[in-house]
């Protein structure tokens, strides 16, 4: 285990020069759309380039400990492995099996896509959204607790982990910067300002809303899941226990399903129903100014909105970071096999991504409004933002279908049928039928300008909803769980 452990160590500290480069990368490419003056071209695509080649090499450290470590799992219950069975399972253990690896994968691929981009069209003004992007999922996996290496369980032993999850987080990737150059477009092409102001506070209202629940709405509480933190019997080590942490699920009354217990966040709620006010009454306004363009009150409402959702959000992490042990009501019949103590947890927390999501996209039209001048200077003819926004989904649509398809393949294999209707698998298809809908308007009805790019803006909400919302709870728990709400 020492080569694995070092393999492990090394890995680490990749993946933190990978960060550190990519934040370097991410201040270059912002200074170069602040300052037109400075020439940080190079500078910022050498500093992306670079975090993309330690990001690289993380993965392909993480990849060769986790099939080391599948080996050994095997070796240790006795198995006499081939050549070809130790080349298998070297490779049969990709780096994105879990919550903390599928992040750090997304934002690999993600940045990946973006540097073909820059390549192919020089379109540098995507690497100030894109870097971001990155930055936050990394940032967002590096809450995450359970990030050791396992050998997989049964299920996931197979050929297909290595083509259906891979493809589909490609498919994201492309998906996001298509979205990120749709937004560009409507900036370029004079979109009214309080239009994509009334449209961004309206979704931020709207997210919120669903994240809080009629609590939120109703009694300015916001209520999520403390986890519980047990030991599991590893797979690898024999008498070795891992520490995982889980949400807290209490049977329903008077019948064998058990759901998230929720309890309330003090102080949180206000804040955050303030906010949705906020956003409420700045789109209202925003909307009913759209033909003028610009609204400061508008303006004024959503900055207002933004500071109490930042407050929300500080407060939000303050209370997780130095929660107190939860006590349970008496009534409460806890699942079979949990138990205390309990406590609210970072530990994919997709509750807490959503509402930084928020945060990050309002923080983005406040900046874009403020700056929209001197970024709408900098972005290059519409006709190229709309070309390059076409070929990147065309190119991911088709690898989201096949993602699609081999995973009915797989859980044929696996639980004896094609399609289940499980929630991720539904907004999966969901997914796909709406960017199917954008090429369908882009090729079939020659459909040009506003229309497909705010197709292709909503298309990304869908994909964040379907990648986080889903595990949220929000649709009901399923099969493709990764963490806990």
């Amino acid at each position: 285990m020492g080569s694995v452990e070092g393999l492990l160590s090394f890995g680490a500290a990749l993946r933190v020069a990978a960060i550190g480069t990519y934040a370097a990368a991410f201040v270059s490419y912002a200074a170069r759309l602040a300052v037109q003056k400075l020439k940080l071209d190079r500078a910022a695509t050498a500093l992306a380039a670079l975090g993309v080649a330690t990001h690289t090499a993380y993965l392909v450290t993480r990849w060769i400990a986790a099939g080391q470590i599948e080996i050994l799992a095997r070796e240790r219950t006795g198995d006499v492995l081939s050549g070809y069975d130790r080349f298998w399972f070297m490779v049969s253990h990709p780096p994105y099996t879990n919550l903390f690896d599928a992040l750090n994968f997304v934002a690999w691929a993600m940045m990946v896509c973006y540097l073909i981009i820059e390549r192919k069209w020089g379109l540098r003004v995507v690497g100030v959204l894109a870097v971001a992007l990155a930055l936050v999922a990394m940032g967002e996996a590096s809450l995450v607790t359970d990030k050791q290496i396992e050998p997989l369980v049964p299920a996931l032993q197979s050929y297909w982990i290595l083509i259906h999850v891979g493809m589909l987080f490609v498919s994201y990737s492309l998906f996001t910067l298509g979205a990120a150059c749709a937004l560009l477009y409507l900036v370029r092409t004079g979109t009214p300002t309080a239009l994509l102001g009334g449209v961004q506070a309206a979704v931020a209202a709207l997210l919120l809303s669903l994240i809080g629940g009629v609590k939120l709405l109703t009694q300015a509480t916001f209520e999520m899941a403390p986890g519980w933190q047990h030991q599991i019997q590893s797979r690898l080590h024999a008498g070795k226990l891992l520490d995982v942490t889980t949400a807290v699920h209490v049977m329903v009354q008077g019948s064998e399903k058990a759901v998230k217990f929720l309890t309330p966040v003090s102080g949180v709620g206000p804040f955050l129903l303030a906010a949705v006010l906020l956003f409420i009454a700045g789109a209202i306004v925003y909307f009913r100014r759209r033909e003028e363009g610009t609204s400061a009150l508008g303006y004024r409402l959503i900055l207002s909105g933004f500071a109490a959702l930042t407050f929300g959000l500080l407060l939000l992490v303050y209370r997780i970071v130095n929660s107190p042990e939860i006590i349970l009501p008496a009534e409460v019949q806890l699942a079979p096999g949990e138990h205390g103590p309990f406590k609210l947890s970072l530990a994919s927390n997709y509750a807490l991504g959503l509402i930084a999501l928020v945060w990050g996209s309002t923080l983005g039209f406040l900046l874009t409004a403020l700056f929209r001048d001197r970024i709408a200077e900098s972005l290059p003819d519409p006709r190229k933002l709309e070309d390059i926004t076409y070929r990147v989904i065309i190119a991911g649509w088709p690898l989201l279908t096949i993602g699609i398809v081999m995973g009915g393949m797989w859980a044929n294999e696996a639980w004896g049928r094609f399609w289940g209707w499980d929630p991720k698998e539904t907004w999966a298809l969901i997914t796909w039928v709406v960017y199917a809908g954008y090429l369908h308007t882009r090729i079939t009805m020659g459909w040009s300008g506003r229309r497909p790019a705010a197709i292709a803006v909503f298309a990304f909400a869908v994909v964040v909803f379907t990648f986080m919302g889903v595990n949220l709870g929000l649709t009901g728990e399923g099969l493709h769980t990764y963490g806990a709400g």
